[in-house]
C-alpha cells in the first residue's frame, strides 16, 4: 500500500527543469534509496514530499495522518537548549515534565525546612505524571539513541552553542528518529557519523517499522539497507528493485538491452527514410506519404526508445613520475595526547612502499590528529616519525584548508606550480569543469567542486605517496568510484583516513584501528575487519557458556 506518491511533476527553477512528468510512488515499510549526481533534484523531491516547496504541474499525496519527518543537511535548534532538552523535544509532554523534574531537583539541592517538603511533594507529582506517561521507558530509549549516534553522556547537559557542526547532525538525527514518524526522509544521514554509529543506525532503520527513503552516497549503507533504488537522471527517474549492487547489474543490462532496440530503431527509421525520399515524387507516392505519415505519428507519440544516456564520467589516472624507496614511513613509540585526554600511547608502525593503508576508529580517536603529526603539522606528545627517500607526498585535507577561498580555479592549480594554462585546463577539465566553470573563485564553489579542484593539484602534482583524510566526502557516487579507479591503479603508497566503508573496501589492504590509547594493526580491508570481530565475539560468548556450564557441573 502507498504512502506517499508523486504523480506527472513538473519543477522549473528559471530555464532550469528539475523535473518533467516525472511519476513516483513510496509503499509501507519500503528502503527506498535516491541517488544522482549532485543537483540532480534528490533534495527537491525531499521538500516535495514535506510540502515546503510546492510542483509547478502535478500532485503530490502523502497519506492522512502520515506523520513524515525529514533530517535536513543544516538542522536548527535553539542554541540555549542542552543536549537533552532538545532530545526531548520529538516528546513535547514528556519534555515538558522530564525538565520540571530537572528544575525541581535543583531547587531540592538549596531548599530547606518547609519550603523542601513542598517542593518535594511538587517533584512527587510530576514523577508519578512523568511514570504514568511511559516517562522511564522513552527516557531509556532517548539515552540509546544519542549514545547509538555517537552523542556520549558528557555532551548531554552542553548547550547546543557550543556543539560542534557534526555533533548538532548527530542531534538533529537522534531528535528525527525519537520522533518517530510513519515516512522518514534521510539526506545524508551518515555525515559526521563514525563507522560504529553508522552501524548502529542501519540495524536501527532495518528494524524500523515505518518507510524509509533514503539520500546517501554510501554504496555499502545502501547495500545493507535499500530495497529498490531510485536514479535520478535528466529531469526523470529510473526505479531499481534490490540494493544498489543490484541496481548496478540491472542498469547495465537494460541499458545494454536499450541500446540495442535505440540501434535496430534507427536502422528502421533510416530505411523508411531512404524510402520516402526515393518514391515521394514517383509512382509510388502515395505509399511513400503514407509511410511518412505513419513515422512523423510515430516520433510524436513518445514511444521511440530513447538513446542511452551517457553520464559524463571522470576518468582519472594518478601517476608519480619517480621511484620511493622501499621504507616509507617508521613510526617508534609515538604518542599524543590533549590534557588527560590520551590519543594513543608508544604506537609503533612501518610502511612498505606500494603499501594502501586506511585508518579507523571512532569520532575523537584522533584519525585526522595522526596524519597531521605524521605530516609534521602537529607536534606529537613523544616518539619518532620518519620518513623514507625519495618521496613526494600528496595530502588531502578533508576540511580543503589548502585551497584559498580568494583564489580562482586555475589560481589553485598554479600557485607552487610550474603549468601551463592549456595544462591546468585540461586537468580541470577531466574534473568535468567547462571553460567558463575554471574563473570561479573557491568561496564560491560547493563541498564537491572544492574537492574536484583539490584532486586536481594532486594529478598536477604527481605524488609517490598519498596522505588522505575522507577523500570521498562531498563527492556523489560517479565521483567516488572515478576516485576508487584512479587509487586502484596508482602505484605509489596509499594512508588514508575514511568512513566510507565501500572506498576501504575497494582501495585499503591493511587497517590501522585507533581504540585510544593503542592501536590495531590489521592486515585486510574493512570486510574482513568486520568478520574478524564477529568471530572474536563468537569466541569469547563461546568460551563464556562453557565457564558457565563448568562453573554449575562443580
Amino acid at each position: 500500500m502507498a504512502i506517499a506518491s508523486l504523480t506527472n511533476i513538473e519543477k522549473h527553477f528559471g530555464k532550469q527543469v528539475l523535473f518533467e512528468k516525472l511519476d513516483l510512488t513510496i509503499g509501507e515499510e519500503e528502503r527506498v534509496g535516491f541517488i544522482g549526481a549532485n543537483g540532480s533534484g534528490k533534495s527537491t523531491l525531499f521538500k516535495l514530499l514535506t510540502g515546503k516547496i510546492q510542483p509547478d504541474v502535478g500532485t503530490v499525496i502523502v497519506g492522512r495522518g502520515t506523520k513524515v519527518g525529514y533530517l535536513v543537511q543544516n538542522p536548527e535548534f535553539d542554541l540555549e537548549n542542552t543536549v537533552l532538552d532538545e532530545a526531548e523535544l520529538g516528546f513535547a509532554q514528556l519534555h515538558k515534565l522530564s525538565h520540571d523534574m530537572r528544575v525541581l531537583e535543583h531547587r531540592m539541592a538549596e531548599a530547606t525546612g518547609g519550603e523542601l517538603e513542598k517542593v518535594l511533594e511538587r517533584y512527587q507529582n510530576v514523577q508519578h505524571e512523568f511514570d504514568i506517561a511511559g516517562g522511564y521507558a522513552w527516557q531509556h530509549k532517548m539515552e540509546a539513541t544519542l549514545l547509538g549516534v555517537g552523542l556520549g553522556r558528557e555532551t548531554w547537559e552542553q548547550k547546543v552553542s557550543v556543539l560542534s557542526g557534526g555533533q548538532r547532525s548527530r542531534l538533529a538525527l537522534s531528535k528525527l528518529l525519537l520522533s518517530e514518524p510513519d515516512l522518514l526522509l534521510l539526506d545524508e544521514p551518515t555525515n559526521h557519523l563514525d563507522l560504529a554509529a553508522i552501524e548502529w543506525l542501519e540495524k536501527y532503520l532495518a528494524d524500523f517499522s515505518g518507510a524509509v527513503v533514503i539520500i546517501s552516497h554510501d554504496r555499502f549503507l545502501l547495500d545493507r539497507l535499500a530495497t529498490r533504488i531510485v536514479w535520478l537522471n535528466r529531469a526523470q527517474i529510473d526505479s531499481y528493485s534490490g540494493n544498489y549492487s543490484a541496481y548496478v547489474e540491472q542498469r547495465e543490462l537494460n541499458e545494454l538491452s536499450q541500446q540495442r532496440a535505440y540501434e535496430l530503431q534507427q536502422k528502421d527509421v533510416a530505411k523508411q527514410q531512404e524510402f520516402i525520399r526515393r518514391f515521394k515524387a514517383g509512382q509510388r507516392s502515395k505509399e511513400a506519404k503514407g509511410r511518412e505519415k505513419r513515422l512523423e505519428r510515430r516520433m510524436e507519440s513518445g514511444e521511440m526508445v530513447r538513446p542511452v544516456t551517457v553520464q559524463q564520467k571522470i576518468n582519472l589516472s594518478i601517476n608519480s613520475n619517480q621511484r620511493a624507496g622501499d621504507r616509507v614511513l617508521q613510526v617508534r613509540e609515538l604518542s599524543k595526547a590533549f590534557g588527560e585526554n590520551v590519543l594513543w600511547q608508544e604506537i609503533s608502525a612501518e610502511i612498505s612502499r606500494g603499501e594502501r593503508i586506511g585508518i579507523i576508529g571512532h569520532n575523537g580517536s584522533g584519525k585526522t590528529t595522526m596524519l597531521k603529526v605524521l605530516m609534521g603539522l602537529e607536534p606529537a606528545g613523544a616518539g619518532v616519525v620518519k620518513w623514507g627517500a625519495n618521496l613526494k607526498l600528496g595530502y588531502y585535507d578533508q576540511r580543503q584548508d589548502m585551497l584559498n577561498p580568494k583564489h580562482t580555479m586555475m589560481d589553485a592549480l598554479h600557485y607552487g606550480r610550474q603549468i601551463k594554462d592549456k595544462e591546468a585546463r585540461d586537468v580541470l577539465g577531466l574534473m568535468l569543469f567547462g571553460n567558463d566553470d575554471v574563473e570561479k573563485r573557491i568561496e564560491l564553489l560547493s563541498g564537491g567542486e572544492k574537492a574536484r579542484v583539490r584532486i586536481a593539484q594532486l594529478l598536477v602534482d604527481k605524488p609517490n605517496v598519498l596522505v588522505l583524510d575522507e577523500p570521498t566526502n562531498h563527492l556523489d557516487i560517479t565521483s567516488r568510484e572515478a576516485l576508487e579507479s584512479a587509487l586502484s591503479g596508482f602505484d605509489g603508497t596509499i594512508l588514508c583516513v575514511s568512513h566510507d566503508r565501500y572506498f576501504l573496501d575497494q582501495v585499503v589492504e591493511r587497517l590501522w584501528v585507533l581504540t585510544p590509547p593503542t592501536m590495531t594493526d590489521f592486515d585486510g580491508n574493512y570486510s574482513e575487519w568486520v568478520e574478524k570481530l564477529k568471530e572474536l565475539e563468537k569466541r569469547a560468548k563461546e568460551e563464556a557458556a562453557a565457564g558457565s556450564a563448568k562453573g554449575k557441573r562443580r
